[in-house]
């Protein structure tokens, strides 16, 4: 491979070579009526030997990839058949060619031309390549030639640039005025509900300091078994949550009862399987599970957990989206903090921001000058679409505990500082927000597959020995 060039505009990526085609021109591949040649072809495959190695450059080695040969010489790691990684990165980029010809043919028959928001992306990227060139003094076509192929020019950059930017119009065009229906979202749930659902439940995890002091353990083996018989008589005729939380204080070792004193101690509320364990997850989210179901299960070395679980839903919380300042209060080893200063100056913040009448445009420029989470600093504080949980407890109890109105505002201190809090508004319902990734991917392929009969799919014969592969 030469050399690895570093941009971070998606089709920028790519080292577009001969390797071997007898001319650049020369069709390799037909999909619909337009016809693909070595050099866009090579352009694509690059994309996706770019793409990789910039996302695993550190860990090529794992996947057994040494840059410094070439691909059609080395075995692919990732697949279960046996072929090399060009042909690997070659079946990407046949597939992707394919996307984007049918959509792009289709925007053609329609007779769709580039919009200007789609024509300014093209021009933002041929920027982005005469300012790289620029850094090596050199002019583009120079640039695009040496790192793309013998002949590249400008004008064929634009060609390549453009035909992707008019499937991406067509295709964002299509989707966009898709609509999705109360019953597409609940059929999407039911398919998927175990991915989605949250589970409420109590844990109680018993270790060997909480035997009693008189426990006649001595080997290991012995702590181990006492430490699961102490678990399993927790566990004993267990029948309500009340019995839990009672069990859990009598059953702590002096110095840890208060701890378990509080109602929400031994509470897991809205825990997505994602969140647990293998074996607890399964146990939990198994559809038979019912209020009062009892686990104990081993969790590490004389440890053991118990499990009660109370019930498993959908969250039907709304999401929410606010942007906030924050301010952060340090604390010095003898104690002493600036807490009164940066209250003070919090209040100066939110005062500015209030003889604004509450601009957007002073808070985004705040924020830019004086937050310290960052985070966010560089976006105006803006955090959206976040359900119940997501964010620190005290901003939580003032977003969700109860119903806010759109552009309510609060100084909020928290474990981090002082926040100036600004509520956007209310979204959609978590559960459907959770289902649109999964319907847009539908409805892509969906879309997709229509306009693949239309558009067959042939290749030059020996396609695959004057492309990409010989680097």
């Amino acid at each position: 491979m030469k050399r690895i060039v570093s941009f971070s505009l998606l089709f920028v990526l790519v080292l577009a070579l001969l390797c071997g085609c007898s001319s650049q021109d020369d069709t390799v591949m037909k999909i619909g009526e337009t016809e693909i040649s070595a050099m866009e072809y090579n352009y694509t495959y690059y994309t996706q030997v770019q793409n990789f190695y910039n996302s695993y450059g550190d860990y090529l080695s794992y996947f057994k990839i040494d840059p410094e040969k070439p691909l059609k010489e080395q075995p692919c790691t990732v697949t279960e058949t046996e072929q090399s990684w060009a042909e690997f990165f070659m079946d990407q980029t046949d597939d992707i060619l394919q996307q984007v010809f049918c959509f792009y043919n289709a925007a053609v028959a329609e007779g769709m031309e580039l919009s200007e928001e789609y024509r300014l992306q093209v021009d933002a990227f041929v920027l982005s390549a005469t300012e790289v060139a620029a850094l090596e003094s050199r002019s583009l076509d120079d640039y695009l030639s040496e790192y793309y192929g013998e002949g590249l020019n400008e004008a064929k950059y634009r060609e390549f640039l453009s035909r992707r930017f008019l499937a991406s119009q067509y295709c964002d065009e299509k989707l966009s005025a898709i609509v999705h229906s109360d019953a597409d979202f609940e059929a999407y749930y039911a398919k998927n509900s175990d991915a989605m659902d949250l589970v409420d439940f109590r844990y109680y995890t018993i270790t060997a300091e909480y035997l009693p002091a008189d426990s006649s353990a001595a080997t290991e083996t012995d702590v181990e078994a006492a430490v699961k018989a102490l678990a399993d008589s927790f566990a004993e005729n267990l029948t309500s949550e009340e019995e839990f939380k009672r069990r859990a204080v009598e059953f702590a070792p002096a110095k840890l009862k208060e701890s378990y004193e509080p109602d929400n101690a031994t509470l897991a509320a809205d825990i997505a399987s994602s969140r647990l364990t293998g074996t607890v997850s399964a146990w939990l989210f198994d559809q038979s599970r019912k209020t009062g179901d009892v686990l104990v299960q081993k969790t590490a070395t004389e440890t053991y957990s118990i499990y009660y679980f109370i019930s498993r839903h959908r969250d039907e919380r709304p999401m929410a989206s606010m942007r906030h300042l924050l301010l952060s209060v340090t604390t010095n080893e003898d104690g002493s903090s600036d807490d009164a200063q940066v209250y003070e100056k919090i209040q100066g913040l939110y005062a500015q921001w209030q003889s604004s009448s509450y601009s957007e445009s002073v808070f985004v420029d705040l924020v830019a000058k004086n937050s310290t989470d960052s985070g966010s600093k560089d976006t105006g504080g803006l955090y959206e679409n976040f359900t119940s949980g997501t964010m620190v407890s005290e901003i939580d109890r003032w977003l969700f505990g109860e119903t806010r109105t759109s552009n309510d505002t609060a100084i909020i201190k928290t474990t981090y500082g002082y926040h100036i809090v600004w509520f956007l508004s209310y979204g959609e319902i978590s559960w459907k927000y959770q289902c649109l990734p999964g319907l847009q991917d539908e409805d892509y392929y969906a879309l997709l597959e229509g306009l693949k009969e239309s558009n067959p799919v042939t290749f030059r014969a020996d396609y695959r020995d004057v492309v990409g592969n010989n680097e």
